[in-house]
């Protein structure tokens, strides 16, 4: 055989091997995307896991418990009662109905996953796909056993019975914990101090934590590290249907001394005192001062991922959303210089008293401006050693000259590197 046959011999067969592996890989991409699970004889239907989310609409978390809850043919079925919530891996873990009498029984409880509701906003109800007879024979829950109810095995039981998917696996592996002592070993470990951390726990995203109300971890106290009050938990911005707490919204402003100001924070920046009277917050006043926060009749829209991420990143917490920002092209250089550290952040803050009080008297003046825009009120200072930088998006040229003008006031003006951007 002469040489280009050899040749011409060698490149059909790299081409049948090329085709042939694209073929495997779009069948095994596939078969990532959608996979069918089989649980308790029901077959769920999984997206992949690595598929990053779209964050969804944001609802105040007070606004939804009492709300109406209705099937899609217009049945009323009950209201909404509470919302069992696991804030340090932020999640909603079940919503809680009352039926209130609706399906024929009396007053009962029955826990539905978030993910079989829906918020109809044009009707301001909430729908769940279910007629009277099927949530008559689904699974009850009863206020009095709300350990037991809202333990990982029934939790998975009321997710099944809806054909929807556990986000959670189990509980965490302790060491040197027998597999039947898994459950009860978690409380055990708090208590004793054991080798768990409730961030590692919280990371992994894969087990059900400590559950509760949210109308009962309203008004939860939230300090810092260093047993500071920085204020309580207000609310909750929450996504029903992806079954996320968007944000947990606590009071800051008495901690601020800015009056009725809130903070939006990150859930899982959050973790759980010991007695679980308590959540902790890794976080200074200057940068509590620094990070989003807004009047409380003033709410941002949370549901805007641009918003949100700037919640997130202020906090350093890697966001479970994907914002699918597209950058302007003149955005490019300071993108660039964020992600290298190559400028201050609110974390590069001094400590100094005077540096804090410089921070927190350009804050004060710019929250008591008049007709300043939500963005405006969020940038970023950072007073170190005397020299203040001012960052971040404004509304208009305007509110950039009157930002400065607040911190030249103050600082004096060979102090202020004004980097404000007119959006």
């Amino acid at each position: 055989m002469n040489m280009e046959a050899i040749d011409n011999m060698k490149r059909k067969l790299l081409i049948i091997t090329s085709v042939s592996t694209a073929s495997f890989l779009t069948f095994t991409v596939a078969a990532q995307e959608t996979s069918i699970a089989k649980q308790g004889g029901t077959e769920i239907t999984q997206e992949h896991s690595m598929r990053a989310e779209r964050l969804g609409r944001a609802q105040k978390a007070s606004e939804i418990i009492g709300m109406e809850v209705q099937n899609y043919q217009g049945e009323k079925l009950g209201k909404v009662d509470d919302l069992a919530l696991d804030v340090e891996s932020g999640r909603i873990v079940q919503v809680i109905l009352s039926t209130g009498g609706f399906i024929g029984i009396g007053d009962a409880l029955h826990a539905v996953p978030p993910g079989a509701v829906h918020h109809d906003v044009v009707n301001k109800v909430i729908r769940l796909n279910a007629d009277k007879e099927t949530l008559k024979a689904a699974p009850k829950f009863e206020m009095s056993k709300w350990a037991e109810c809202c333990e990982s095995n029934q939790v998975s039981e009321v997710y099944r019975y809806y054909g929807e998917r556990p986000y959670f696996t189990g509980v965490p592996v302790m060491d040197n914990t027998p597999k039947s002592e898994r459950t009860r070993s978690i409380d055990a470990a708090r208590n004793a101090g054991q080798n768990w951390k409730a961030g590692e726990y919280r990371s992994h995203g894969s087990h059900l934590g400590y559950v509760q109300k949210a109308s009962k971890l309203m008004g939860t106290p939230v300090k810092n590290l260093q047993d500071e009050k920085l204020g309580k938990i207000e609310n909750f911005a929450v996504d029903l249907s992806a079954g996320r707490i968007i944000a947990v919204i606590v009071s800051s402003g008495g901690f601020l001394g800015m009056g009725d100001e809130w903070s939006a924070v990150p859930p899982t920046a959050l973790k759980f005192n010991t007695e679980r009277d308590t959540l902790q917050l890794d976080a200074s006043k200057e940068t509590l001062s620094s990070a989003p926060h807004f009047k409380s009749n003033q709410w941002p829209d949370l549901g805007q991922p641009g918003y949100a991420d700037g919640v997130y990143r202020a906090y350093r917490v890697e966001p479970y959303f994907t914002t699918n920002a597209v950058r302007a092209p003149d955005n490019a250089a300071r993108n660039i210089r964020d992600r290298g550290n190559l400028t201050l952040t609110p974390f590069d803050q001094g400590n100094s008293t005077a540096d804090r009080d410089t921070t927190a008297l350009i804050r004060k003046g710019i929250l008591t401006g008049k007709g300043m825009s939500m963005n405006a009120r969020n940038v970023k200072i950072i007073t170190v050693d005397g020299r203040v930088t001012l960052r971040g998006p404004v509304k208009t040229a305007e509110e950039k000259r009157r930002i400065g003008e607040i911190a030249d006031g103050i600082a004096q003006s060979e102090n202020v590197d004004n980097q404000l951007e007119v959006k």
